[in-house]
């Protein structure tokens, strides 16, 4: 009978542990399923797929009552929540549980984003920023902590403390344009005119070191060049397509994500060329999470409808063998005889000047 106890104990144990330790594989799908779910309504604030999303979690919560994933599986739900109500009854109890089973400095941090950039709570969210930080230690959640500190300043009337958090940030990153000119505004609205004068010239110079570093690195990278020719990839069916039936043509590549800002903000410049350019083929490879992703959420919103008149296809481990380089945007402007002569990496306003004088170029060959 003590035997048989123990085992029972023993099992019930190892049942608790597993669920704390390890993942099922139908547990993974469920945890990849709110992932998912979370990103994409987080991105685009879908209310339909933040629903779905957190659907997914209260079934993966009845479900695994005890497993190591509980405490994601929690942040999934206050993001999806978040994007479907501002009732602050529904998010309070969920930011409770999240930093009950989350003691991390960067989750508190995260609570404090959320309650701040949504305006759900000023005070409360600046609050947990300012406990978070004595225990930051990666330098980029210290400067989203000034920036978070810096902007509900702002709109708790604090310009003092808001100017300090805005220059601590800056001292920490100072190359982040998009910062630089978020803190302009702010001194231009308190009028600080001096300190906006020296944070003008400051973008210039760096605008300027930008454009002509996206330009070098465009005709310096390991990839010019290299040919097309023997890369495969897959089409929308998932058969396998080999980039060499585009010769003849001279080929932009666009490689991206749904997920990178940075991706939807080159768009406008890429639908500018493909009117510019009939002649061009424009290519848009996608190497986000799956095709049936692609098809039945992305192409199906009126912002993306514009893939469905173009060459859409999906990256394979034969394309990363053969192209340096995972980030995204990824732009290669290639000739007829499927040689790489431009690599574009990331986002840059002088993008479509670039594009415009590349294409016009081999165009004449």
């Amino acid at each position: 009978m003590k035997l048989l106890m123990v085992l029972i104990l023993a099992a019930f144990s190892t049942n608790i542990f597993s669920q704390k330790t390890t993942y099922s594989k139908y547990e993974e799908r469920m945890i990849q399923y709110a992932n998912n779910g979370w990103l994409f309504a987080t991105v685009y604030d879908s209310l339909e797929i933040a629903q779905k999303s957190l659907d997914s979690c209260w079934k993966f919560i009845d479900q695994y009552p005890n497993s190591f994933a509980k405490s994601n599986v929690l942040t999934y739900m206050l993001e999806s929540t978040v994007i479907l109500t501002d009732d602050m009854d529904k998010i309070n109890p969920l930011i409770d549980s999240v930093l009950t089973y989350d003691k991390l400095a960067s989750t508190r941090l995260r609570m404090g984003e959320i309650l701040i950039e949504r305006n759900l709570d000023l005070q409360r969210g600046r609050d947990y920023v300012v406990d978070a930080f004595p225990k930051l230690t990666v330098k980029n959640h210290k400067f989203r902590a000034f920036l978070l500190m810096a902007r509900s300043d702002i709109s708790l009337g604090k310009y003092t403390s808001a100017q300090n958090n805005y220059e601590k940030a800056i001292e920490l990153k100072p190359g982040r344009v998009l910062v630089l000119y978020e803190y302009l505004s702010f001194l231009k609205m308190s009028e600080f005119h001096q300190r906006a004068q020296e944070v003008t010239s400051l973008i210039e110079e760096l605008e300027d070191k930008a454009a002509e570093s996206f330009f070098e690195k465009s005709t310096n990278s390991s990839n010019i060049n290299k040919n097309i020719n023997d890369i495969s990839v897959f089409d929308l069916d998932s058969s396998v397509v080999a980039l060499d039936k585009y010769n003849g043509k001279t080929i932009v590549l666009n490689r991206f994500n749904f997920y990178c800002p940075a991706c939807i903000k080159e768009f406008p410049i890429l639908r500018k060329m493909i009117t510019e350019f009939p002649e061009v083929e424009f290519i848009f490879i996608y190497s986000g999470i799956s095709i049936k992703e692609l098809k039945e959420i992305y192409l199906a919103r009126k912002q993306f409808s514009f893939l469905k008149e173009q060459t859409v296809l999906f990256v394979s481990k034969n394309y990363y063998d053969k192209i340096y380089g995972y980030s995204v945007p990824h732009t290669l402007v290639i000739d007829k005889k499927g040689k790489i002569r431009y690599d574009y990496v990331g986002y840059n306003d002088d993008l479509e000047n670039l594009l415009r004088m590349n294409l016009s170029k081999l165009s004449k060959e």
